[in-house]
């Protein structure tokens, strides 16, 4: 018998201080998230089960005090700034969980072309204001609308084939929905930091090393949903 899905309860965070991934304790940035409060969840929540561990060596939280620290620099950050978007990608994607569930049974379509394209030209608004490419910036959070929608659907198909498992409580998407703001407010900084990776001919290897570290802890429907929010994230920049 299938074990229900049940979704906890998990906002974005607010200010946190993290060590400069070289292990200096002299420079530490702070920041923050522009949305909620409390402790961000770990990928691997809701049908995935587990918790991820993974250590992110530059803080990426947009709108508290000090901006992120320049792309330009420091040997490794944007190594780490491809891991914190994966990091993020993954919470994302087990988020879905949730959006499922609250659609699940109303008849709600799963795509919302109308509010899809609200958080695209948001998030783009945001990369230029932060002097990220702002079509590259967009392409990568499209596709994590793109992975949500794909775990949706599996999850609903799942249910429908299997009611056993189906969650025990319909989560209020209202307050789903300023949690996935914060994630897609933090991805854009993260980006920021990862953005010098993509002209590295590691790139690839190096996003999929970091993919590989939250594999473990997902299940089938939820590392599909990770590779497909990671799909533009190596793109190479206009020459």
């Amino acid at each position: 018998m299938n074990a229900r899905a049940s979704f906890p309860g998990a906002t974005c965070s607010t200010c946190t201080v993290i060590e400069d991934e070289m292990g200096r304790d002299d420079e530490m940035t702070t920041v923050s998230g522009e949305r909620g409060g409390g402790q961000r969840p770990s990928p691997g929540t809701g049908t995935a089960g587990g918790t991820t561990t993974l250590v992110i060596a530059a803080a990426v939280l947009s709108g508290c005090g000090q901006p992120a620290t320049s792309s330009t620099e420091v040997p490794g950050r944007s190594a780490a700034g491809l891991a914190k978007v994966v990091q993020l990608a993954a919470q994302r994607a087990t988020v879905s969980d949730r959006v499922a569930a609250a659609k699940l049974g109303t008849g709600q379509p799963v795509t919302d072309p109308e509010r899809e394209a609200v958080v695209v030209a948001d998030a783009r608004a945001q990369a230029d204001r932060d002097g990220v490419d702002p079509e590259w910036v967009a392409r990568v959070v499209a596709d994590q609308i793109a992975a949500s929608i794909q775990v949706q659907n599996d999850l609903l198909r799942q249910w429908t084939e299997h009611p056993d498992s189906r969650p025990a409580e319909r989560p209020d998407l209202a307050q789903v929905r300023p949690e996935i703001t914060c994630i897609s407010n933090e991805l854009v900084a993260a980006l920021k930091i990862a953005e010098p990776a993509r002209a590295q001919e590691d790139c690839s290897s190096s996003l999929a090393a970091a993919a590989q570290a939250h594999a473990g802890e997902l299940d089938d429907i939820h590392r599909a949903a990770l590779d497909r929010a990671l799909q533009s994230v190596c793109d190479q920049a206009p020459s």
